[in-house]
């Protein structure tokens, strides 16, 4: 069904700090980055036996209503042993399951979380946090498809623009989505494929359900079977808020100075600022509204006074269902709440990451074992025909950064295409020169004529155009092939997994093929890996 192939990581351009982390150049005490395996150690329980089964019961409620496969509740009922632990990762729960790269992640989970339970002889659940929480609804309420004349087409949720409310809180509706015209829209682009009304209903978002509600069913209908389990925030709430306090007790802002100082010190520039950061939010019927450092310790946007440590706890207290992490604590919230094993994640998230060592330390948070994810581009055989019809690689095109292209064949272009060209000035000069006595029958023929002359000249330089696409395409260095290329490997000058979303590889070659790469993913990958779905097409 599949066949990878691997690349040298850098075939896709990497951050500095991704480089330095695969180069082993950034571990420090507090920032774990295992290079085998064999690094991960199992970590030290940190749950007792009230809390396991505090969270085993809001994942059995929070998916009860999506009737999960047995082989999730198996995994969630497994949380309640005392030696079972998580391998987490997340991402915001895009439209229609994208980007690529939030399936890889999941994937790459799986496959880790297996190795560790071999290793370990004891259970390791993999875990997909859903960024339910975040309120940047323009990152997440489109996708990208590469449509029938393989042009980039964008396709989005009408009605919607980013505010403060979470992503779990907005209700989508049919008639103000538009959900309709988005099912009618993906039907079409996949209407000949085998598995396209499945795949449709299965990542399509539904009336009545969020986007993050969306993104929790199609997860874990596609990778339900392999034991992933999907988490929403709002359904540990309380446990979050309880992580979040004890993380505001040791003064976070200090150590997070610290951990940034640190990071400067190897060459590297912070991610977030936590001086202006949002370090965590307030939820209310409004949305969530920002906390800073400031004043006497912490400061809303949009008011003059301020709240001391002490007191923000004791607002905590009152209603613990009304607070959410920031990006920067997120980590370690989820790192005290669940029993984590390692987190797999991707560059952006390592910068930040590598700013907690000192507040994991100081708070005494795990050091979690941070994995790169596997980055992986697919290809079909129309892809496949085009790299043997211009003889090029993936590599060659991943390199190019979306501007791949060929030298011009050294083959002449025949002499029809020259003759048509001159055929379209010859006539649109032999019109010019009839315009000053067509003037003298009718004043209003000069401009019928030079539009006349304009629609032959443009309608003859069409035919030569389409002539010499014909005649590049025969001579295998086609245009049309470079174009296939770059937008399906290379989208918008962006790595495939960052733009496409998981639609049309699913209905065309079903899911079976995600069990089959989860079993031959690297744990600790180094590479990047081309993954080449379905039989090549005859070159004749």
């Amino acid at each position: 069904m599949l066949r990878l192939e691997h690349l040298p990581a850098d075939v896709l351009e990497l951050s500095p700090i991704a480089r330095a982390a695969l180069a082993g150049r950034l571990a420090r005490p507090g920032l774990v980055l295992p290079r085998r395996s064999e690094d991960i150690e199992p970590p030290p329980a940190h749950l007792d036996a009230a809390e396991r089964e505090e969270l085993a019961l809001a994942l059995e409620r929070g998916l009860a209503r999506l009737a999960p496969h047995v082989a999730v509740l198996d995994a969630v009922r497994t949380l309640r042993e005392p030696r079972a632990v998580a391998l987490v990762t997340g991402q915001q729960p895009g439209l229609c399951g994208s980007p690529l790269y939030s399936l890889y992640k999941a994937l790459h989970a799986i496959r880790l979380a297996r190795r560790l339970t071999e290793a370990w002889e004891r259970p390791v659940v993999p875990l997909f946090w859903n960024h339910a929480d975040d309120h940047d609804v323009a990152e997440v309420h489109h996708l990208h498809v590469l449509n029938k004349n393989l042009d980039l087409q964008k396709v989005g949720l009408a009605g919607m623009s980013s505010g403060r409310q979470m992503v779990s809180r907005i209700v989508l509706d049919e008639e103000r989505q538009r959900l309709g015209a988005i099912r009618a829209l993906l039907s079409d682009l996949v209407r000949d494929t085998p598995h396209g009304a499945r795949m449709l209903d299965a990542l399509v978002p539904r009336h009545g359900e969020s986007l993050a509600r969306a993104f929790t069913r199609s997860f874990t209908e596609l990778l339900g079977p392999l034991g992933l389990v999907v988490l929403e925030p709002d359904w540990i709430r309380t446990s979050m808020t309880r992580a979040l306090g004890s993380i505001l007790e040791r003064d976070p802002l200090e150590h997070l100075r610290a951990g940034s100082a640190a990071l400067r010190a190897r060459g590297f520039e912070p991610a977030i600022d936590p001086e202006q950061a949002a370090l965590l939010f307030a939820i209310d019927a409004r949305g969530r509204r920002a906390l800073r450092p400031g004043g006497e310790g912490w400061k809303y946007d949009d008011e003059d006074g301020s709240r001391t440590t002490t007191e923000l706890l004791a607002e905590f207290v009152q209603d613990p269902n009304a607070w959410s992490p920031g990006a920067l604590l997120r980590p370690l919230v989820q790192d005290l709440c669940l029993p984590v094993a390692a987190y797999v994640g991707g560059a952006g998230e390592l910068a930040y990451h590598a700013q907690l060592a000192e507040l994991r330390l100081a708070a005494g948070v795990p050091a979690t074992p941070f994995v790169q994810r596997v980055s992986i581009t697919l290809t079909d055989p129309e892809a496949r025909l085009a790299l043997g019809k211009v003889d090029a690689t993936v590599a060659a095109v991943l390199r190019a950064r979306g501007e791949f292209a060929l030298a011009e064949s050294q083959e002449p272009p025949p002499a029809v295409l020259a003759r048509l060209r001159e055929l379209g000035e010859r006539s649109a000069k032999e019109l010019g020169a009839l315009r000053e006595e067509l003037g003298l029958l009718d004043p209003s023929l000069p401009v019928l004529a030079r539009r006349t002359m304009d629609q032959v000249k443009g309608s003859i330089e069409t035919l030569a155009e389409k002539a010499e696409r014909v005649h590049q395409n025969r001579s295998g260095k086609g245009k049309r092939h470079e174009r296939r290329l770059n937008n399906a490997l290379f989208p918008r000058g962006e790595p495939q997994e960052r733009v496409l979303g998981p639609l049309v590889p699913l209905a065309r070659f079903g899911d079976a093929w995600l069990a089959e790469l989860a079993s031959q993913i690297d744990p600790i990958p180094t590479e990047h890996v081309v993954v080449h779905l379905g039989d090549d097409l005859p070159t004749e």
